[in-house]
């Protein structure tokens, strides 16, 4: 087995506190309540007005955000170039570093972060909002244009995916039509994924093979022609099947575009089968990889996750980040009849998608309803999509951990 497995300990430092173990909220300090009140968020947010939040944002003058995307730094500098007079920083830090430093500055009594983006369901829904080291804003122009469920706890500034790949240049056809196949001999050792220790979202994304274990059960009768025998101390068709991929070799690498090229990249003999993030399928054009996601493999092919996105807690720019988060979410002029043409950072695409316009590619989506598809995205409204609920994530990251941990050594 092809395996380095991180260490579990920020996994575990961070992702299990009181408030998150129990679905307890903190109790407010007086300077938190102040500070929200001052802030019109919570309970404090009312009818806005738009020209007096800009005009408070500028005055604030700065903008920080900690982010798990490196996308974000090119937001970031678009929000520049729309309001010069509020100086931006953003710091990408992965997904589990971001976390970590939010918890580690209000720890220490520092409050600089004034914008948290991140796709670690467990730690932002079940820890820092809980905790109050985030707070919930949703512009209020876009509450009708966005299902109660990604704006509710907490506000999802986008759906991504992850898909199974293979080289389309050696595959005129997927060469698996069932997700067991990558357990067969012939696929030792060439079956590649992002480790899920020490990655918040790679970990939210194997909660859904968990989570959809009923599914996979039945795609395993279908590929075997008979019931699943689960291993011993494995409890559901879900965690076999990542018992299984592990017992096989399943290559663990640290860094998407490398998995990304080591299956898209033209001129191979035997290329592996991939778990990569589909936003990597843009190499396709830039890079003149040759990645295909298998749609149409059985059960699914396709794990989404939501990245949220929250005001920090006692930000020292609450305004700036209201104009950040709704910049984030794109113009309320768009609509699903609005026609975008590349490039998305600019021109009349970039005036309409604003923030999004970095994040405007096949992979990732918009949880508004009123959005077009990005470019080569007419297959994503029909295809099958799993996605671990936020409540089994909270209840399962754990024990996954520890499954992953103990089967992969």
């Amino acid at each position: 087995m092809r395996l380095k497995a991180r260490h579990l300990t920020l996994l575990l430092g961070i992702g299990l506190a009181p408030a998150a173990a129990s679905g307890a909220w903190a109790q407010s300090s007086p300077e938190f309540e102040a500070w929200l009140k001052a802030s019109k968020l919570g309970a404090h947010q009312t009818e806005e007005n738009w020209d007096e939040i800009t005009a408070a944002a500028k005055k604030e003058g700065a903008l920080t955000v900690y982010s798990s995307a490196t996308t974000m730094t090119a937001a970031g500098e678009d929000f520049a170039k729309a309001y010069p007079e509020i100086k931006v920083q953003v710091f990408p830090l992965g997904s589990e570093k971001t976390i970590e430093k939010v918890l580690s500055e209000h720890q220490a009594g520092i409050y600089a972060v004034d914008v948290v983006y991140s796709g670690g369901t467990q730690q932002m829904v079940y820890d820092l909002l809980p905790n109050q080291n985030i707070v919930n804003y949703v512009p209020a122009y876009l509450k009708d244009r966005i299902d109660e469920k990604y704006r509710e706890p907490l506000l999802t500034q986008n759906i991504e995916a992850f898909a199974i790949t293979y080289n389309g240049e050696v595959n005129t056809a997927p060469p698996i039509k069932n997700i067991w196949e990558l357990t067969e001999p012939k696929w030792k050792g060439r079956f590649m994924m992002k480790a899920p220790i020490g990655s918040a979202t790679t970990t939210t994304a194997l909660a859904a093979f968990v989570e959809h274990s009923d599914d996979l059960d039945k795609a395993y009768e279908a590929y075997a022609g008979k019931k699943i025998e689960l291993s011993e101390g494995v409890e559901n068709a879900g965690y076999e099947f990542l018992h299984r991929i592990l017992a096989n070799d399943v290559v663990i690498q640290s860094n998407s575009g490398k998995i990304a090229e080591a299956s898209g990249k033209a001129g191979q003999k035997t290329p592996p089968i991939t778990l990569a993030p589909m936003a990597y399928l843009t190499r396709n054009d830039t890079d003149g990889y040759v990645n295909v996601p298998a749609y149409d493999l059985m059960p699914s092919g396709i794990v989404t996750y939501p990245n949220f996105v929250g005001v920090g807690g006692q930000a020292p720019h609450p305004n700036a980040a209201k104009l950040f988060i709704a910049f984030m979410m794109g113009s309320k002029d768009l609509n699903k009849d609005t026609q975008l043409k590349a490039p998305f950072r600019e021109g009349d695409a970039g005036k309409l998608l604003q923030g999004m316009g970095p994040f405007f590619r096949i992979g990732t989506f918009s949880p508004r309803n009123d959005v077009p598809m990005p470019p080569n995205a007419e297959k994503w409204p029909v295809v099958t999509k799993w996605q671990a609920s936020p409540e089994f994530v909270r209840d399962n990251v754990a024990k996954l951990n520890d499954f992953w941990l103990q089967r992969a050594n």
